[in-house]
């Protein structure tokens, strides 16, 4: 361990490399939570409406021997002297070959996000993935003598933009109103659970970072504009014209026979031609949930 002074704790971490999004192999780290005594502890101590500390009880469980834990604290906040931020929080990290999470990463899934990817030695795509449910707090003078091991492909920009916009999203994305979950959101979600795996639409929304629609009536039918914004990390083929009319059309047949949504205007777009103002007010699809049933062959 380093010997410094431990307000100076954050200074050198900097200078270890430290930042938002550097990773550490897990080993022996474990997550807590916390749980109700028992009935008859609870039942001494509960006074009101509001549980008092003392009838909670600490859990712990120790994570995986492969897992990673990335770094989560903003490089400010990691700067910070210890005295007015002593923790770094960490998420847990994992490899895994399992398409379905893989995919479901890569897209805008507010629980897991996609790190890197790699082939095997198998020949399959492996990806590490962030797991947001899982949050852990690190003294700061802990991490000292320890250098954070590779995170994003180097100079990947967009990606570590991209991590710092998910770490966000978890707590700011808007609820969608209920009436446009069942008119809009239900039927198409349902609707892609449907496809066959082999399904060429499952390519095309591979490509698509996200979707978002904005309802141009307040009352059912809605009316909606629909804006499919272009995957510009995507490994496979980008969006066209042909294949986003292709979706935008089989979208529109979805909403119709549902007989509380039209499909009025779609368009591509990359988060550099999109306006702040639709960016901002438009509604987000859940493309989480768009990926691939379990078992999928990655290589199908």
């Amino acid at each position: 361990m380093i010997d410094l002074d431990i307000d100076h704790a954050g200074e050198e971490l900097i200078r270890l490399g430290w930042r938002q999004g550097s990773v550490l192999k897990a080993t022996s780290a474990q997550k807590s939570w916390l749980v109700l005594k028992t009935s008859e502890e609870t039942s001494q101590h509960q006074t009101s409406n509001f549980p008092s500390l003392d009838i909670w009880s600490l859990q712990q469980e120790p994570l995986n021997e492969d897992d990673f834990l990335v770094i989560a604290s903003q490089t400010c906040d990691i700067l910070r002297p210890s005295r007015l931020e002593p923790y770094i929080e960490a998420l847990r990290a994992y490899w895994t070959s399992e398409r379905n999470i893989i995919h479901e990463a890569g897209k805008n899934s507010i629980r897991r996000f996609l790190i890197q990817r790699h082939i095997n030695s198998d020949g399959k795509v492996e990806g590490l993935i962030a797991d947001a449910t899982v949050r852990i707090q690190i003294a700061k003078d802990a991490l000292l003598g320890f250098t954070p091991l590779a995170n994003f492909e180097e100079n990947d920009r967009i990606m570590s933009r991209r991590f710092r916009k998910w770490l966000a999203e978890r707590y700011d994305r808007p609820a969608i109103p209920d009436d446009l979950v069942l008119s809009i959101q239900k039927p198409i979600i349902k609707a892609i659970g449907k496809l066959n795996s082999k399904d060429d639409k499952h390519t095309i929304l591979d490509n698509i970072r996200e979707i978002l629609f904005l309802p141009q009536n307040k009352t059912i039918p809605f009316l909606i504009e629909m804006l499919f914004i272009r995957d510009e990390q995507s490994d496979t083929t980008s969006l066209n014209e042909e294949n986003a009319a292709k979706l935008a059309g089989w979208i529109s047949d979805v909403l119709r026979k549902g007989g509380k949504a039209d499909l009025a205007h779609w368009e591509i777009l990359s988060l550099k031609e999109i306006s702040a103002y639709d960016y901002a007010n438009a509604y987000e699809l859940p493309t989480d949930q768009y990926s691939l049933a379990q078992g999928d062959d990655v290589n199908d």
